[in-house]
C-alpha cells in the first residue's frame, strides 16, 4: 500500500513538472510576471513584519516597488530562497529518479518511504507548491524579526543624520545618532538610539547620512614614575 502510494505520487509528480517546464517555454512573459509577484509578496511579509515591531502599518507608508526593492536590498532573503529552491529541484531530481516499484517490495523500501507517507496522500503540485510557499513566508518572517531585534538592541551600524528642515518637536537639523531601519522611495525609517523610537524621514529632507565611527582602540596609561624612569 505504501509503494503504491509513493509510485503513483511520483508519476503524477513527474508528469505536473513536465506539463509545468512546458507551460513555462509557451509563456515565458507570464512566468517572469508571476516571478516578480513572489518577490513583492516576500517583500511584503518582510517590511509588514520589520515596521510592525516599531508599532508602523506598512501600507501607510509604502507603494507597491517598495516592496521589491525591499526583498533586493535584503541578499540573504534572496539568497536563502534560492537556497531552498535548488535544494527542492535535486532532491525531486534524486526522487523521480527512482521511483519504487510496487512490484519489488523490500523493507528498506518500505521504511524509507513509509516515512513520508502521509505526503502522498496529497496532490503533487498542492506539495510542492507548499513546500516552496512556506519558506517563502517563514524566512522573510524570520529575518525582519532578527533585524528588528538588532535595532532595538542597538546593535546595528549608527549614523550621523543632517536634515534640510528641522523637525518641528524639537527644532534640530541634526539627528547625532540613528540606526537604519529601512528605506522608500519617499521615506526613510531611522530609530532614534536616544529617544528609542522610530522616526519617518521624507527623502527629499534628508541632506546627509554619515556613518558613525566608533573607536575600539585600547589607549595604555603608564604610571608616571616608569614615563620619568624612560
Amino acid at each position: 500500500m505504501i509503494l503504491e502510494a509513493a509510485n503513483k505520487y511520483y508519476v503524477d509528480l513527474l508528469s505536473d513538472i513536465l506539463a509545468i517546464k512546458h507551460y513555462i517555454k509557451n509563456n515565458l512573459g507570464v512566468f517572469i510576471t508571476i516571478l516578480y509577484l513572489i518577490g513583492n509578496f516576500s517583500g511584503v511579509i518582510y517590511l509588514a513584519t520589520l515596521l510592525n515591531n516599531f508599532s508602523v502599518d506598512v501600507f501607510q507608508h509604502i507603494e507597491l516597488n517598495d516592496f521589491l526593492f525591499a526583498l533586493i536590498s535584503n541578499p540573504a532573503i534572496v539568497l536563502g530562497y534560492t537556497v531552498v529552491i535548488i535544494f527542492t529541484v535535486i532532491a525531486s531530481r534524486f526522487e523521480l529518479s527512482r521511483i519504487p516499484d510496487p512490484k519489488k517490495p523490500t523493507l528498506l523500501k518500505k521504511i524509507y518511504y513509509g516515512i513520508g507517507y502521509p505526503l502522498y496522500l496529497v496532490k503533487p503540485t498542492y506539495a510542492l507548491a507548499a513546500m516552496l510557499l512556506l519558506p517563502l513566508c517563514a524566512y522573510p518572517y524570520l529575518t525582519a524579526n532578527a533585524y528588528s531585534e538588532k535595532i532595538k538592541g542597538k546593535s546595528t551600524q549608527s549614523y550621523s543624520l543632517s536634515l534640510n528642515d528641522p523637525i518641528q518637536k524639537n527644532q534640530t537639523n541634526l539627528l547625532a545618532e540613528v540606526q537604519v531601519i529601512t528605506s522608500t522611495a519617499r521615506n526613510l525609517f531611522i530609530y532614534d538610539n536616544k529617544k528609542n523610537k522610530l522616526l519617518i524621514i521624507p527623502q527629499n529632507n534628508i541632506a546627509a547620512l554619515v556613518p558613525l565611527i566608533k573607536a575600539d582602540i585600547a589607549v595604555e596609561v603608564k604610571p608616571a614614575e616608569e614615563v620619568i624612569k624612560k
